[in-house]
Protein backbone atom coordinates (compact mmCIF):
# COMPACT_ATOMS: atom_id res chain seq x y z
CA UNK A 1 0.00 0.00 0.00
CA UNK A 2 2.66 2.65 0.76
CA UNK A 3 4.89 1.52 -2.48
CA UNK A 4 1.45 2.33 -4.33
CA UNK A 5 0.94 5.07 -2.51
CA UNK A 6 4.25 6.49 -3.36
CA UNK A 7 4.16 5.74 -7.06
CA UNK A 8 1.42 7.49 -7.48
CA UNK A 9 3.52 10.68 -7.20
CA UNK A 10 5.99 9.31 -9.96
CA UNK A 11 3.21 8.75 -12.66
CA UNK A 12 1.51 11.81 -14.95
CA UNK A 13 -0.28 9.11 -16.97
CA UNK A 14 -4.13 9.61 -16.06
CA UNK A 15 -4.54 5.33 -16.63
CA UNK A 16 -1.98 4.39 -15.03
CA UNK A 17 -2.76 6.25 -12.10
CA UNK A 18 -6.57 4.93 -11.89
CA UNK A 19 -5.06 1.48 -12.47
CA UNK A 20 -2.93 2.12 -9.18
CA UNK A 21 -6.44 3.90 -6.95
CA UNK A 22 -7.85 0.31 -7.89
CA UNK A 23 -5.04 -1.35 -6.90
CA UNK A 24 -4.76 0.26 -3.60
CA UNK A 25 -9.03 -0.14 -2.78
CA UNK A 26 -8.17 -3.99 -3.22
CA UNK A 27 -4.47 -3.92 -1.30
CA UNK A 28 -6.91 -1.47 1.73
CA UNK A 29 -9.47 -4.59 1.50
CA UNK A 30 -6.88 -7.11 2.02
CA UNK A 31 -5.56 -5.60 4.62
CA UNK A 32 -9.49 -4.67 6.68
CA UNK A 33 -10.14 -8.74 5.96
CA UNK A 34 -6.53 -9.95 7.50
CA UNK A 35 -6.86 -7.18 10.24
CA UNK A 36 -10.15 -8.96 11.33
CA UNK A 37 -8.93 -12.10 11.52
CA UNK A 38 -6.09 -11.58 13.39
CA UNK A 39 -8.85 -9.46 16.02
CA UNK A 40 -11.18 -12.71 15.62
CA UNK A 41 -8.25 -14.77 16.16
CA UNK A 42 -7.01 -13.12 18.95
CA UNK A 43 -10.41 -12.40 20.95
CA UNK A 44 -11.27 -16.36 19.74
CA UNK A 45 -7.84 -17.91 21.33
CA UNK A 46 -8.69 -15.44 24.60
CA UNK A 47 -9.98 -16.60 27.85
CA UNK A 48 -10.67 -13.33 28.91
CA UNK A 49 -11.39 -9.97 27.19
CA UNK A 50 -11.15 -6.54 28.70
CA UNK A 51 -13.19 -3.65 27.34
CA UNK A 52 -15.46 -0.71 28.54
CA UNK A 53 -18.96 -0.62 27.78
CA UNK A 54 -18.90 1.26 25.09
CA UNK A 55 -16.13 -0.53 24.01
CA UNK A 56 -17.67 -3.97 24.30
CA UNK A 57 -19.89 -2.65 21.16
CA UNK A 58 -17.15 -1.95 18.78
CA UNK A 59 -16.51 -3.56 15.78
CA UNK A 60 -14.05 -6.00 17.13
CA UNK A 61 -16.06 -7.80 19.34
CA UNK A 62 -19.02 -7.97 16.81
CA UNK A 63 -21.00 -11.32 16.53
CA UNK A 64 -18.64 -12.51 19.61
CA UNK A 65 -20.32 -14.60 22.35
CA UNK A 66 -18.83 -14.96 25.97
CA UNK A 67 -19.72 -17.68 28.75
CA UNK A 68 -19.94 -15.13 31.52
CA UNK A 69 -19.84 -11.22 31.35
CA UNK A 70 -19.06 -9.11 34.47
CA UNK A 71 -19.43 -5.26 35.10
CA UNK A 72 -17.50 -3.82 37.91
CA UNK A 73 -18.37 -0.74 38.93
CA UNK A 74 -21.94 -1.53 38.20
CA UNK A 75 -23.63 0.84 40.38
CA UNK A 76 -22.19 3.84 38.49
CA UNK A 77 -22.64 2.55 34.84
CA UNK A 78 -25.94 3.62 33.29
CA UNK A 79 -28.04 0.61 32.48
CA UNK A 80 -28.47 1.48 28.96
CA UNK A 81 -24.78 1.50 28.44
CA UNK A 82 -24.56 -1.92 30.22
CA UNK A 83 -27.00 -3.59 28.04
CA UNK A 84 -23.66 -3.31 25.05
CA UNK A 85 -21.93 -6.21 26.53
CA UNK A 86 -24.66 -7.88 28.41
CA UNK A 87 -26.07 -9.13 24.80
CA UNK A 88 -23.03 -11.13 24.20
CA UNK A 89 -23.87 -13.59 26.93
CA UNK A 90 -26.40 -15.40 28.54
CA UNK A 91 -25.12 -15.27 32.75
CA UNK A 92 -24.00 -11.61 34.03
CA UNK A 93 -22.23 -10.94 37.18
CA UNK A 94 -22.88 -7.09 38.67
CA UNK A 95 -19.93 -5.98 40.41
CA UNK A 96 -20.64 -2.90 42.97
CA UNK A 97 -21.98 -0.93 45.31
CA UNK A 98 -25.43 0.63 45.51
CA UNK A 99 -24.94 2.75 48.75
CA UNK A 100 -21.96 4.62 47.06
CA UNK A 101 -22.67 7.48 44.46
CA UNK A 102 -24.75 6.53 41.47
CA UNK A 103 -23.93 7.72 37.55
CA UNK A 104 -23.43 11.28 37.41
CA UNK A 105 -26.56 12.20 35.32
CA UNK A 106 -25.84 16.17 33.94
CA UNK A 107 -29.18 16.39 32.11
CA UNK A 108 -32.08 15.83 34.80
CA UNK A 109 -35.20 14.24 33.57
CA UNK A 110 -37.54 14.76 36.50
CA UNK A 111 -39.13 18.27 35.13
CA UNK A 112 -39.50 16.41 31.15
CA UNK A 113 -40.68 13.03 32.73
CA UNK A 114 -38.64 11.49 30.48
CA UNK A 115 -39.89 11.52 26.66
CA UNK A 116 -39.42 7.97 25.71
CA UNK A 117 -42.61 6.08 24.90
CA UNK A 118 -43.69 2.88 24.50
CA UNK A 119 -44.12 2.37 20.91
CA UNK A 120 -47.01 0.15 21.08
CA UNK A 121 -49.33 2.42 23.21
CA UNK A 122 -47.45 5.62 22.71
CA UNK A 123 -47.44 5.79 26.30
CA UNK A 124 -44.95 7.35 28.96
CA UNK A 125 -42.55 4.38 30.27
CA UNK A 126 -43.89 5.02 34.19
CA UNK A 127 -40.63 4.65 36.57
CA UNK A 128 -37.68 4.65 34.30
CA UNK A 129 -35.53 7.33 34.72
CA UNK A 130 -31.67 7.61 34.07
CA UNK A 131 -30.87 7.49 37.67
CA UNK A 132 -31.96 4.07 38.53
CA UNK A 133 -29.17 1.52 37.23
CA UNK A 134 -29.64 -2.02 36.24
CA UNK A 135 -27.99 -2.89 39.86
CA UNK A 136 -30.64 -0.89 41.74
CA UNK A 137 -33.65 -2.47 39.48
CA UNK A 138 -32.28 -6.08 39.38
CA UNK A 139 -32.20 -5.63 43.43
CA UNK A 140 -35.94 -4.37 43.11
CA UNK A 141 -37.36 -6.98 40.95
CA UNK A 142 -35.29 -10.10 41.89
CA UNK A 143 -34.89 -9.25 45.91
CA UNK A 144 -32.12 -10.20 48.21
CA UNK A 145 -31.81 -13.88 46.91
CA UNK A 146 -29.37 -12.33 43.84
CA UNK A 147 -26.79 -10.36 46.08
CA UNK A 148 -23.99 -12.11 47.31
CA UNK A 149 -22.15 -9.52 50.29
CA UNK A 150 -18.39 -9.47 50.85
CA UNK A 151 -18.47 -8.85 54.17
CA UNK A 152 -14.82 -8.75 54.49
CA UNK A 153 -12.96 -5.28 53.44
CA UNK A 154 -9.20 -4.97 52.93
CA UNK A 155 -8.73 -1.17 52.68
CA UNK A 156 -9.57 0.65 56.31
CA UNK A 157 -8.57 0.34 59.54
CA UNK A 158 -11.29 -1.06 61.94
CA UNK A 159 -12.18 1.98 63.73
CA UNK A 160 -12.77 4.17 60.39
CA UNK A 161 -15.18 0.60 58.98
CA UNK A 162 -16.85 1.16 61.84
CA UNK A 163 -19.58 3.97 61.32
CA UNK A 164 -20.07 2.94 57.95
CA UNK A 165 -20.80 -0.34 58.56
CA UNK A 166 -23.11 -0.39 61.12
CA UNK A 167 -25.05 2.74 59.29
CA UNK A 168 -25.41 1.35 56.13
CA UNK A 169 -24.17 -2.35 55.38
CA UNK A 170 -26.38 -3.91 58.76
CA UNK A 171 -23.23 -4.33 60.45
CA UNK A 172 -21.64 -6.89 58.48
CA UNK A 173 -18.41 -5.13 57.50
CA UNK A 174 -15.76 -6.69 59.37
CA UNK A 175 -11.44 -5.79 58.38
CA UNK A 176 -8.89 -8.22 57.46
CA UNK A 177 -6.62 -8.75 60.16
CA UNK A 178 -3.94 -7.17 58.03
CA UNK A 179 -6.05 -3.96 58.13
CA UNK A 180 -7.61 -3.61 60.70
CA UNK A 181 -5.14 -2.07 63.46
CA UNK A 182 -2.49 -0.62 61.19
CA UNK A 183 -1.58 3.19 61.37
CA UNK A 184 0.39 6.09 59.81
CA UNK A 185 3.14 5.48 61.86
CA UNK A 186 3.51 2.19 60.65
CA UNK A 187 4.28 2.88 57.26
CA UNK A 188 7.13 1.15 55.38
CA UNK A 189 9.12 4.11 55.52
CA UNK A 190 10.04 5.98 58.92
CA UNK A 191 7.42 8.00 60.33
CA UNK A 192 7.19 9.93 63.75
CA UNK A 193 5.32 7.89 66.47
CA UNK A 194 2.94 11.24 67.35
CA UNK A 195 -0.53 12.04 68.43
CA UNK A 196 -1.13 12.54 64.53
CA UNK A 197 0.36 9.23 63.60
CA UNK A 198 -1.09 7.02 65.84
CA UNK A 199 -4.95 8.07 65.37
CA UNK A 200 -6.42 6.53 62.89
CA UNK A 201 -10.20 8.88 63.26
CA UNK A 202 -9.62 12.19 64.21
CA UNK A 203 -11.97 15.12 64.21
CA UNK A 204 -11.42 18.70 64.27
CA UNK A 205 -14.60 20.64 65.40
CA UNK A 206 -15.10 24.05 63.80
CA UNK A 207 -18.32 25.13 65.53
CA UNK A 208 -18.83 28.30 67.47
CA UNK A 209 -18.68 30.46 64.15
CA UNK A 210 -15.32 31.44 63.58
CA UNK A 211 -15.03 29.63 60.52
CA UNK A 212 -17.56 30.37 57.94
CA UNK A 213 -18.87 29.11 54.76
CA UNK A 214 -18.68 31.34 50.98
CA UNK A 215 -20.38 30.66 48.17
CA UNK A 216 -18.95 31.69 45.06
CA UNK A 217 -21.34 34.73 44.19
CA UNK A 218 -20.70 36.42 47.62
CA UNK A 219 -16.61 36.25 45.90
CA UNK A 220 -18.03 37.83 43.05
CA UNK A 221 -19.42 40.54 44.58
CA UNK A 222 -16.10 41.03 46.29
CA UNK A 223 -13.86 43.14 43.86
CA UNK A 224 -10.53 41.52 45.45
CA UNK A 225 -11.88 37.95 44.50
CA UNK A 226 -12.80 39.14 40.96
CA UNK A 227 -15.76 37.52 38.65
CA UNK A 228 -17.85 34.72 39.45
CA UNK A 229 -16.71 31.10 38.32
CA UNK A 230 -18.39 28.18 37.03
CA UNK A 231 -19.47 27.12 40.12
CA UNK A 232 -21.16 29.56 41.23
CA UNK A 233 -23.91 27.84 43.58
CA UNK A 234 -20.32 25.84 45.14
CA UNK A 235 -19.18 27.01 48.70
CA UNK A 236 -15.65 27.14 49.91
CA UNK A 237 -14.20 28.24 53.42
CA UNK A 238 -11.04 29.59 53.52
CA UNK A 239 -10.63 29.13 57.25
CA UNK A 240 -11.11 25.48 56.73
CA UNK A 241 -8.66 25.39 54.47
CA UNK A 242 -6.21 26.75 56.63
CA UNK A 243 -6.78 23.40 59.14
CA UNK A 244 -6.38 21.49 56.32
CA UNK A 245 -2.74 23.12 54.82
CA UNK A 246 -1.43 22.74 58.93
CA UNK A 247 -3.15 19.53 59.24
CA UNK A 248 -1.24 18.36 56.06
CA UNK A 249 1.86 20.57 57.11
CA UNK A 250 1.93 18.18 60.59
CA UNK A 251 1.29 14.71 58.82
CA UNK A 252 4.58 15.68 56.18
CA UNK A 253 6.65 17.34 59.03
CA UNK A 254 6.20 13.64 60.87
CA UNK A 255 7.70 11.83 57.38
CA UNK A 256 4.41 10.66 55.83
CA UNK A 257 4.81 11.31 51.99
CA UNK A 258 2.76 13.51 50.44
CA UNK A 259 1.67 11.02 47.58
CA UNK A 260 0.58 9.38 50.76
CA UNK A 261 -2.01 12.08 51.41
CA UNK A 262 -5.32 12.98 49.76
CA UNK A 263 -7.75 15.84 50.54
CA UNK A 264 -11.18 15.89 49.23
CA UNK A 265 -14.45 17.69 49.90
CA UNK A 266 -17.76 17.96 48.54
CA UNK A 267 -17.03 21.16 46.88
CA UNK A 268 -15.27 22.24 43.81
CA UNK A 269 -15.02 25.83 45.27
CA UNK A 270 -13.22 24.45 48.12
CA UNK A 271 -10.62 22.73 45.64
CA UNK A 272 -9.99 25.82 44.21
CA UNK A 273 -9.18 27.42 47.69
CA UNK A 274 -7.04 24.54 48.39
CA UNK A 275 -5.12 24.51 45.12
CA UNK A 276 -2.22 26.00 46.72
CA UNK A 277 -1.46 23.10 48.64
CA UNK A 278 -0.40 21.04 45.61
CA UNK A 279 2.77 23.70 44.95
CA UNK A 280 3.56 23.89 48.57
CA UNK A 281 3.76 19.56 48.96
CA UNK A 282 4.10 17.93 45.30
CA UNK A 283 2.46 14.59 45.20
CA UNK A 284 -0.67 15.41 47.55
CA UNK A 285 -3.97 14.45 45.59
CA UNK A 286 -6.86 16.57 45.75
CA UNK A 287 -10.14 15.89 44.48
CA UNK A 288 -14.06 16.07 44.77
CA UNK A 289 -15.58 13.19 46.53
CA UNK A 290 -17.53 12.37 43.88
CA UNK A 291 -14.09 11.77 41.78
CA UNK A 292 -12.21 10.20 44.87
CA UNK A 293 -15.35 7.18 44.29
CA UNK A 294 -12.97 4.10 43.88
CA UNK A 295 -9.99 6.02 44.92
CA UNK A 296 -7.89 5.15 48.29
CA UNK A 297 -4.76 6.58 49.97
CA UNK A 298 -3.51 5.84 53.62
CA UNK A 299 -4.42 9.29 54.57
CA UNK A 300 -7.50 11.01 53.84
CA UNK A 301 -8.78 14.66 54.87
CA UNK A 302 -12.16 15.25 54.38
CA UNK A 303 -13.13 18.84 54.64
CA UNK A 304 -16.98 19.31 54.55
CA UNK A 305 -16.98 22.97 54.30
CA UNK A 306 -21.05 23.81 55.40
CA UNK A 307 -21.37 25.96 58.68
CA UNK A 308 -23.92 28.88 58.43
CA UNK A 309 -26.32 29.40 61.33
CA UNK A 310 -29.11 28.08 59.29
CA UNK A 311 -27.85 24.52 59.50
CA UNK A 312 -27.90 24.26 55.32
CA UNK A 313 -25.73 21.11 54.56
CA UNK A 314 -27.19 21.27 50.93
CA UNK A 315 -25.62 17.82 49.00
CA UNK A 316 -23.61 17.04 51.80
CA UNK A 317 -26.75 15.43 53.33
CA UNK A 318 -26.52 12.63 50.38
CA UNK A 319 -25.59 9.70 52.48
CA UNK A 320 -23.78 7.80 49.35
CA UNK A 321 -21.23 10.87 49.11
CA UNK A 322 -20.43 10.79 52.77
CA UNK A 323 -20.13 7.13 52.44
CA UNK A 324 -17.61 7.30 49.72
CA UNK A 325 -16.05 10.40 51.47
CA UNK A 326 -15.37 8.37 54.86
CA UNK A 327 -14.25 5.17 53.13
CA UNK A 328 -11.25 5.84 51.00
CA UNK A 329 -8.54 6.34 53.97
CA UNK A 330 -6.28 2.74 54.51
CA UNK A 331 -4.78 3.96 58.01
CA UNK A 332 -5.76 8.03 59.01
CA UNK A 333 -9.40 9.37 58.21
CA UNK A 334 -9.33 13.29 59.57
CA UNK A 335 -13.11 15.19 59.36
CA UNK A 336 -12.90 18.75 59.68
CA UNK A 337 -16.16 20.43 59.94
CA UNK A 338 -19.16 22.24 62.07
CA UNK A 339 -20.59 19.91 64.03
CA UNK A 340 -23.36 22.39 64.64
CA UNK A 341 -24.09 23.08 61.10
CA UNK A 342 -23.68 19.34 59.97
CA UNK A 343 -25.63 17.60 62.82
CA UNK A 344 -28.43 19.99 61.70
CA UNK A 345 -28.86 18.68 58.14
CA UNK A 346 -30.74 15.08 58.91
CA UNK A 347 -30.71 12.00 61.29
CA UNK A 348 -27.73 10.39 59.41
CA UNK A 349 -25.47 13.34 59.24
CA UNK A 350 -26.05 13.30 63.36
CA UNK A 351 -25.57 10.18 64.51
CA UNK A 352 -22.24 10.63 61.83
CA UNK A 353 -21.32 14.00 64.35
CA UNK A 354 -22.12 11.64 67.61
CA UNK A 355 -19.82 8.96 66.22
CA UNK A 356 -16.96 11.34 65.60
CA UNK A 357 -17.20 12.92 69.00
CA UNK A 358 -17.69 9.72 70.98
CA UNK A 359 -14.81 7.81 69.18
CA UNK A 360 -12.62 10.53 67.33
CA UNK A 361 -9.53 11.89 68.69
CA UNK A 362 -11.74 15.07 69.08
CA UNK A 363 -10.09 18.85 68.92
CA UNK A 364 -10.98 22.02 68.52
CA UNK A 365 -8.68 24.50 66.07
CA UNK A 366 -6.72 27.60 67.78
CA UNK A 367 -7.76 30.06 65.52
CA UNK A 368 -4.22 31.98 66.25
CA UNK A 369 -2.02 29.34 65.07
CA UNK A 370 -3.89 29.46 61.24
CA UNK A 371 -2.26 31.22 58.23
CA UNK A 372 -5.16 32.09 56.35
CA UNK A 373 -2.83 34.04 53.79
CA UNK A 374 -3.26 32.26 50.33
Amino acid sequence: MDAKQASIKKTKSGKERRQIYGDLRELRKEYRERERKCVSNLVGGSKVVLATLHGAGGHQLRNEKFDVVIIDEASQALEAQCWVPLLSANKAVCAGDHLQLPPTIKSSNSKTALKLKDLAEAKPIKGLTLETTLFDRLLALHGPSIKRMLTTQYRMHEKIMRFPSDELYESKLVAADAVKARLLKELEYDVEDSEDTNEPLIFIDTQGGDFPERSEEEDADNPKKGKASLHSDSKSNEMEAALVQQHVAILVEAGVRAEDIAVVTPYNAQLAVLAPLKERFPGIELGSVDGFQGREKEAVIVSLVRSNSEGEVGFLGEKRRLNVAMTRPKRSLTVIGDSETVKRGSSFLKRWMDYLEDNADLRYPDLSSLNTSR
